[in-house]
Parts: C-alpha cells; structure tokens; sequence
C-alpha cells in the first residue's frame, strides 16, 4: 500500500477535507452577504460559539446540519462515494494531464526551429 493510499483509507483526511469545504463554503457566504457569526448563528439556530468552531475547523457535524448549513448558503448537498482505488487513478491521470503541457514547453525551449519568429 502507497502512502497515499493509506493518507486516504484514514478517516481524519476526509473529515478535514469535509471541513475545509464547509470553512470555505460559509466564510464566502459571509464575505459576499456581510454577515457576522453572530448573525449567522441566529440565522442557523445556533450559538456564535459553534459557528466560531466552524470558520476554525474545530467541528464534527451531524450530516443533518451538514444539509442545512449546505442549503442555508444556497448549495446542494451532493455526495458521492468512490473506491480508493477510483481516487488514486484519477489523481494519477490528472498529474500525467499536468505533466504533458510542461514537456512540450520543455521541448520547445530547446528546440532552434521555436526561437524562430516571422516579422
């Protein structure tokens, strides 16, 4: 088993990649509404303290207030399940997609016929 294999067998990568998501998710809300945690905590029927452990990343949320934080912000909750072995081939492809453009600008660096220009 690879290293990141096992980073995405473990449980805390996918709660803090859930976390990072809602962090994101409510501070745009936030910033693109003017809203302070208090009024959001209002707003969720919540205290400013657990919204405070939100934007901190100090959370572990029920999936039912997952959904209603989701939608308070006006997003769908959608989620998708995929084996690890899904997750590392499709990473695997990116990083090859991400790597080809680079050769090629690394092989026109070296190439004379690119230096060429037509006035």
């Amino acid at each position: 088993m690879t290293e990141r294999e096992e980073i995405l067998r473990g449980t805390g990568y996918w709660l803090a990649k859930v976390q990072i998501q809602v962090f994101n998710l409510l501070n745009t809300y936030m910033e693109e509404n003017n809203l302070t945690q208090k009024q959001v905590a209002e707003k969720l029927n919540v205290s400013p303290s657990y919204v405070s452990q939100i934007l901190n990343g100090n959370f572990n949320f029920t999936i039912s207030k997952l959904i209603e934080l989701a939608l308070f912000v006006g997003k769908a909750p959608i989620i998708q399940f995929e084996t690890i072995e899904q997750i590392l081939k499709a990473e695997a492809s990116q990083m090859q997609a991400d790597v080809k453009p680079k050769r090629r600008k690394a092989a026109n660096k070296h190439n004379p016929a690119s230096k060429i220009s037509v006035n």
